[in-house]
C-alpha cells in the first residue's frame, strides 16, 4: 500500500513511517518543510523521497498529497502551550482534520486512521481511560483542540466511515533525529532537579516504537471505523524517580509536594510562564493530568492486534540517552 502520514517531522509521525516503511509499504509525506524531514525521519533510516510540500490547513495541497494514496495516518496536529495562540491552534487542527481525514474519506482511503490523545477523553475523577468514554477534552488550547477534531472524526465514524482512531498517552522513547515527544520535557526537568515533585501523581507511559507498531498493525481495509486506547503503562511518582534516576545515573528524589499544591502552581505558571528566564512544561493542564492520571485500558489493543507495550523503564532509558545524545542532558 502507498501511506500518506502526516505530522512525520514529528517525534510520533517518524517513527510510525519508520515501522510502515520497514513493513514493505511505500510512504508519502505532507510537509510544510521539506528539510525537517532530513533532520527527524531520515535520521532513523526513513526513505523521504515521496513527499508533498504544503500544510493540512490547506485544502489543495492535502489534496495532491492524498491522490494515489491507499491510507492514510494522520499524526500532524498544531501544539502550542501559548494562550495567546489557542483559537490559531483551535482553527488549524480542525481544518486539518476536515481536509485529511475528510479528504481521505472522499477518496476512497481505507484505512483512515487519527492519531488522537488521551486528553480528549481525559476527566479529574476518572479510574481508567478507555476508548468509547465521551469527549472532554483539557482546560488548555491544546486539549480543546483534540476535542474538537475528536468529535469530527467519531462524526465520521457514525456515518460509516472507515476512520480509526488512536488514544496515545506519554509517548517516550528514543528521538527522530532531534524530535523528542512533548513529554521528554518532563524526563529533562525531572533530571535537572534532580527530583519528582507530588504523592498521588503518575504517568502513562508508551513508547514510540509501540505505537507505531500499532499504527502499522491498523494498517488492513475492510475492518471498518475502530477505536483504541494506547496509553501505555501507568507508572507511580515513586517508581518514575527510580526509573529516571537509573537512567541518568543519579539519585533523584520524591518531593512530596501535595497534589493540590502542584495544580495552584501550575495555574500561576498559565499566569507568569511567559515571563521566566527559562522553559518549564509546567501549566494547569500538565498538572492536571499529572495529579490525577488514571490507568489506561489497552487490552483491546493487545487482544485485537496482538501488539504490546515495553517495560516503561526501557523506554525511560531510552529517553535519557536520547536527551544526552544531543546535548538536553
Amino acid at each position: 500500500m502507498r501511506i500518506l502520514i502526516t505530522g512525520a517531522t514529528g517525534f510520533v509521525g517518524a517513527w510510525t513511517a519508520k515501522a510502515v516503511q520497514d513493513a514493505g509499504h511505500q510512504v508519502r509525506f505532507l510537509v510544510r518543510n521539506a528539510g525537517r524531514l532530513r533532520t527527524s525521519a531520515e535520521k532513523i533510516g526513513v526513505d523521504v523521497s515521496d513527499h508533498v510540500v504544503g500544510d493540512i490547513a490547506d485544502e489543495s495541497s492535502t489534496a495532491a498529497a492524498l491522490d494515489g494514496c491507499d491510507a492514510v495516518i494522520h499524526c500532524a496536529a498544531m501544539v502550542s502551550t501559548d494562550p495567546s495562540r489557542a483559537d490559531e491552534m483551535l482553527r488549524t487542527n480542525l481544518d486539518g482534520a476536515r481536509n485529511v481525514l475528510g479528504g481521505a474519506a472522499k477518496a476512497g482511503l481505507d484505512p483512515i486512521i487519527h492519531v488522537s490523545s488521551f486528553t480528549a477523553l481525559f476527566r479529574p475523577g476518572l479510574d481508567v481511560l478507555h476508548a468509547d468514554l465521551p469527549i472532554v477534552g483539557g482546560s488548555d488550547g491544546y486539549g480543546r483542540s483534540k476535542a474538537l477534531v475528536e468529535a469530527y472524526a467519531r462524526g465520521m465514524q457514525d456515518a460509516g466511515a472507515p476512520v480509526t482512531i488512536t488514544y496515545p498517552g506519554m509517548v517516550l522513547g528514543p528521538p527522530a533525529g532531534d524530535q523528542f515527544g512533548e513529554a521528554a520535557e518532563g524526563v529533562e526537568a525531572a533530571v535537572k532537579m534532580r527530583g519528582v515533585p507530588g504523592r498521588s501523581a503518575a504517568w502513562i507511559v508508551i513508547d514510540v516504537r509501540d505505537l507505531a507498531d500499532l499504527h502499522l498493525a491498523l494498517l488492513k481495509p475492510g475492518q471498518g471505523p475502530r477505536r483504541y486506547m494506547a496509553g501505555g503503562v501507568r507508572v507511580a511518582v515513586n517508581e518514575l524517580a527510580t526509573m529516571i534516576g537509573s537512567a541518568a545515573e543519579r539519585g533523584l528524589l520524591v518531593f512530596p509536594v501535595p497534589d493540590t499544591a502542584l495544580r495552584t502552581v501550575g495555574r500561576l505558571f498559565d499566569v507568569i510562564g511567559d515571563q521566566l528566564p527559562f522553559e518549564t512544561p509546567i501549566n494547569s493542564a500538565a498538572m492536571q493530568y499529572y495529579t490525577q492520571m488514571p490507568k489506561s485500558d489497552d487490552e483491546p489493543a493487545h487482544r485485537d492486534l496482538g501488539v504490546t507495550w515495553r517495560d516503561p523503564a526501557v523506554t525511560i532509558a531510552d529517553t535519557v540517552d536520547g536527551l544526552i545524545g544531543v546535548g538536553r542532558l
